[in-house]
């Protein structure tokens, strides 16, 4: 088998050299149906289109098919171990991109983020313990912990002016009630924001006065569509208590790789990362060899690729922008990040905003699960052709309610 990704490793900083992207690649428009797509076989048999689970409807870039066909070729696919070179591809995108330079050792891989959340729960709190979320959230941060252990404080994000953000003023007052840990979603989904150096540090400090683990799920981090912002990460923004910090991440968001079932956590304390893998043992499965393979390409060779995408998914968010201006009763959440618009329809006066778009043959996320029943989803990492016939579908929908 030919040595491509040990190849491919030695070019990830020198993307001059790789050939770009047109955005034309991403107009094209995929049939997924009868794929086994749990996106799409939610509405199989109906005029429904799916715009609701977060993953994409773009092809996977050139780079990483080729290093999957190259592995396909040797007709083992038996238990693996992650490679040195894995590692090290990664090490240099965090370097690269954030300016975080990591020991490889701190790494540890997993089948997914929301593994990684449910692993922090069992390994760092204790019976009665609390743990505090920021709604409205991803919802896998209300069941991640163990219910009959484990209790949630719920402390929802504010605005400042149109800008989602922490309440550090109510989240100092909730820490009064030796909460253990905070799980946070930075870039935050649903809303989209990007936390600033400034944001992440007052957490940061709040945790360390009150010897709170900080759980950071930076699962979209490479996805900041908004030129004007720039993801830093938890433990880079605060590094005086990277201690008490550990850190998801993947690849599976930003080059649609989340069928392949990986992540990896980044913890630098090794006491913590003990405890961290100790809590892994026996529960999770180890990582599937196409998940790393696919994984240190992206890394490794997708950066152009991702560079498009992300203008093509601003591109396609100022369509939003520009139609839902239009489409009285809906208001569009200002965003910096990931491919999900909050959009709020409370105007609407619904009972189930995401039911009555579905009869309307649009299959959009409810905002009930992530906590604010009035909102609406929208998975926006689609052709433009897609999004507008959605867009047109929503706006038909709307027109049809009574008065």
């Amino acid at each position: 088998m030919k040595d491509t990704l040990s190849q491919s490793s030695t070019e990830h900083t020198d993307f001059a050299s790789q050939l770009p992207v047109e955005k034309t690649v991403f107009d094209q428009v995929i049939d997924r149906k009868n794929t086994g797509s749990l996106k799409w076989e939610k509405y199989a048999g109906k005029d429904v289109l799916p715009m609701w689970v977060a993953d994409m409807d773009f092809a996977v870039a050139e780079p990483i098919q080729n290093a999957l066909i190259d592995r396909l070729s040797h007709p083992v696919y038996g238990y693996s171990v992650q490679s040195d070179d894995l590692k090290q591809t990664i090490a240099e995108h965090l370097k690269a991109e954030y300016g975080w330079t990591i020991d490889t050792d701190w790494l540890v891989f997993l089948p997914g983020v929301v593994t990684g959340l449910a692993v922090s729960c069992r390994a760092f709190c204790k019976d009665n313990d609390k743990i505090m979320v920021n709604p409205p959230i991803y919802h896998h941060f209300y069941d991640s912990h163990e219910g009959k252990r484990q209790s949630l404080v719920k402390i929802p994000l504010h605005k400042q002016g149109t800008r989602w953000t922490y309440d550090l003023d109510s989240m100092r007052v909730a820490c009064a009630n030796d909460l253990s840990m905070i799980m946070m979603c930075t870039p935050h989904n649903p809303t989209g924001t990007v936390f600033t150096q400034a944001e992440l540090l007052q957490v940061g400090n709040m945790c360390a006065e009150h010897d709170m683990m900080i759980i950071s799920d930076e699962i979209h981090c490479d996805l900041v569509i908004d030129k004007s912002s720039k993801h830093i990460p938890t433990a880079v923004a605060c590094p005086e208590h990277a201690d008490r910090i550990v850190t998801l991440m993947s690849a599976s968001k930003t080059w649609n790789l989340a069928g392949l079932n990986t992540s990896f956590a980044i913890i630098s304390n090794a006491s913590v990362r003990e405890r961290f893998v100790s809590a892994c043992q026996s529960i999770v499965p180890s990582t599937p060899p196409l998940a790393m393979v696919a994984t240190q390409a992206a890394y490794a060779a997708g950066g152009p690729w991702r560079q498009t995408l992300l203008s093509y998914l601003w591109d396609n968010y100022k369509i939003i922008e520009s139609e839902l201006n239009t489409i009285q009763g809906l208001r569009l959440e200002p965003l910096q990040a990931t491919y999900l618009a909050w959009v709020d329809a409370t105007d609407l006066g619904l009972e189930n905003t995401a039911a009555y778009f579905e009869q309307h043959g649009v299959g959009l996320s409810s905002g009930e699960q992530f906590g604010q029943a009035q909102y609406v989803r929208i998975n926006f990492a689609c052709p433009a052709s897609v999004l507008r016939e959605g867009l047109s579908r929503i706006r038909s929908a709307v027109e049809a309610l009574p008065g």
